[in-house]
């Protein structure tokens, strides 16, 4: 299977009518009617998908929508709004939109102003909405009750994508986008074929074309076709209910309505671990937490950065981070009070650094949102105490305190987690009735699904699996802030990293050290710090900064940790067995990461559509990282 282009989604090229309407110009048609928009949506696909009376005899605890053509998001507001009025409060919403030309924020505030009683929809929305890159965008809304998977670029490139872990999940499709006569590319068999196969038993069609081509194509790819009463003055639309969708098969999951009767367990304790217990409290599982101790590992540090890791070239360690630092960023606004965006600045402190900066420019792969190249008096103007040095800012990133930020996510697990504070897990066997967990201490615990979320502890439990991981010393230091250094409002990064202060302190790391053989790590017991360390990290921040203020810092403490790393540097995320899951090996980006992995290990295991596409998903399997016999 082949992966994403790297080619980035096309622009769209609007204007606005006399009605303050947009129209394509690329299609020269319009995103919806001039009449009334809102009225058309609720009409053509909210009634004719026999919504919201499906919501209360459905069968399962979430609904999922899947739309052809995303444009100004209207039809996903009228369906959320409609979701929150009416649909059961113990139901979900999944809405899967597919879209080649991304709208400019300001052109989807424009258009959506017409529309009053969404407003507060919109503005949610809008202030979401990720950089405009070809892949998918998980964003997350009403405390994680609804769920939008916008994927950008060409739909026919990204349904082969999607589609291997969306079998017969969908169960309304949104047929829309530009008229068939306008926009043929689109409107295609392998469309058709793609809503069939993605249908569950009873999912159901609308659309606001009546066109001979498109019944006959949804009919040749299994649905029953009606045509009805068109919105307004269109005479016809179509509608219709897949009839070759297969039931399900049930996933590894107990009880009814997806709400299990036995616990998951989940052995770890920091960012990892709270954002997969987080994901399935929101899903209505219980979940047994079994830790030495809320992040007190590589998640303890006072402060964390959240920025992507881009290249030159799309690489899969750069496409997996554009997905996982936009969802990072909108999970943590949404669910945290500890998000600061303030913007995330890397510096050119050497020819090859800046020849590096030069090229992932260059490319014209990322867009201006997400990273753009300053100059050395653009730089300065961020903060004047900066070197007047070349530079690549992230304006959409900025930092956490990891420590807080933990202890919030497994707090709002409320009653559904479980926290148990235990020994060191080392070591799992599996018996017929599940999982036989041995602690450090000889105590014992029983679970019958198990995700494997320790860190840097995660070695000796899947040495059995014979996965091949790296542990990584590295020191922060912190460092009493000055006069000059407590005005910086943003994270500096160089070969190094250097914090805005909170509590008038500033974090300067970290460390880089391969754990030597033979030395086991104990959560429980930190290893000490080392004062080479501290050395290392004050001077590389004034040797690459070369800034007078840098050597007037003070050094107040120091923490040590171990990264729990892979040879690729992408995470292994992923099942080993129908009842084992995995999620380590993330590095030192793991704020980054951790929230987009949660959600991909609990869809996997669910069977839900998932948030990447399935041939970057095949790079993530832990199976990769199994040593083979030579």
């Amino acid at each position: 299977m082949s992966s994403l282009p790297v080619k980035a989604p096309d622009k769209a090229n609007i204007r606005f009518n006399e009605f303050n309407l947009p129209v394509s110009t690329e299609f020269d048609d319009i995103y919806f009617n001039n009449e009334d928009g809102l009225a058309e949506s609720r009409y053509v696909f909210l009634q004719h998908n026999d919504l919201p009376e499906r919501w209360q005899t459905h069968s399962y605890s979430v609904f999922r929508i899947a739309e052809s053509g995303f444009g100004t998001g209207l039809n996903f507001l009228a369906s959320w709004a409609l979701f929150a009025e009416h649909a059961p409060s113990t139901m979900r919403l999944h809405f899967v939109s597919f879209e080649k030309y991304p709208l400019a924020p300001a052109d989807m505030a424009r258009a959506l102003q017409h529309f009053p009683e969404l407003a507060a929809y919109a503005k949610v929305l809008i202030n979401a909405l990720p950089s405009p890159h070809a892949g998918c965008h998980r964003l997350q809304f009403d405390d994680g009750r609804v769920t939008l998977d916008l994927w950008y670029g060409d739909i026919h490139d990204q349904l082969p994508q999607w589609l291997p872990h969306a079998t017969n999940t969908i169960d309304a499709w949104f047929l829309d986008g530009f008229a068939p006569d306008k926009n043929p590319q689109m409107w295609q068999p392998e469309l058709y074929n793609a809503m069939a196969q993605s249908c569950r038993e009873h999912g159901s069609f609308a659309t606001f074309t009546a066109a001979g081509a498109v019944r006959r194509g949804l009919q040749e790819a299994g649905f029953a076709v009606a045509k009805v009463k068109g919105f307004g003055r269109k005479r016809d639309m179509l509608r219709g209910v897949v009839t070759t969708a297969q039931t399900q098969p049930a996933p590894h999951v107990h009880g009814t309505n997806g709400s299990a009767t036995v616990p998951i367990t989940i052995i770890g304790g920091g960012i990892a671990a709270a954002c997969l217990a987080w994901s399935l409290c929101r899903r209505g599982f219980r979940v047994e937490l079994l830790t030495t101790g809320l992040a007190n590992g590589a998640s303890g540090n006072a402060q964390g950065a959240v920025y992507p890791l881009l290249h030159a070239e799309l690489s899969p360690l750069s496409e997996f981070f554009l997905g996982a630092f936009d969802h990072a960023r909108q999970f943590y606004q949404q669910h945290s009070s500890f998000w600061h965006e303030t913007g995330v600045v890397q510096l050119a402190f050497n020819a090859t650094r800046q020849q590096r900066h030069d090229k992932i420019i260059a490319s014209g792969i990322y867009h201006e949102s997400l990273v753009r190249e300053l100059d050395s008096a653009a730089t300065q103007a961020l903060w004047n105490a900066l070197p007047a040095q070349p530079a690549l800012l992230y304006p959409r990133a900025g930092w956490v305190p990891p420590e807080k930020l933990v202890q919030q996510l497994f707090a709002a697990c409320g009653n559904e987690l479980r926290v148990t504070t235990c020994a060191p897990i080392t070591a799992m066997k599996l018996e017929r009735e599940g999982w036989q967990l041995s602690a450090a201490d000889g105590s014992h615990y029983h679970a019958h699904t198990v995700i494997v979320a320790a860190g840097a502890g995660s070695n000796a439990l899947l040495a059995p699996w014979q996965l091949n991981f790296q542990n990584v010393r590295g020191q922060v230091t912190q460092v009493q802030a000055t006069d000059v250094s407590s005005s910086c409002n943003l994270v500096v990064c160089y070969k190094g990293y250097f914090t805005p202060p909170t509590n008038g302190l500033h974090c300067v790391g970290a460390t880089y050290a391969r754990e030597h053989a033979g030395i086991e790590f104990d959560a429980q017991q930190q290893q000490p710090t080392n004062n080479a360390d501290r050395t290392e990290n004050l001077a590389t921040l004034q040797d690459n900064l070369q800034q007078p203020w840098t050597a007037q810092l003070t050094a107040v403490s120091d923490r040590a940790a171990l990264r729990h790393t892979t040879r690729d540097h992408l995470p292994a995320c992923g099942w080993l067995t129908d009842n084992l899951g995995v999620l380590g090996g993330l590095g030192s980006r793991g704020f980054t990461s951790a929230p987009l992995c949660a959600e991909i290990l609990v869809g996997q295991w669910l069977h839900e559509p998932l948030p990447l596409g399935a041939s970057l998903l095949a790079r993530l399997a832990p199976q990769r990282l199994q040593d083979v016999a030579t």
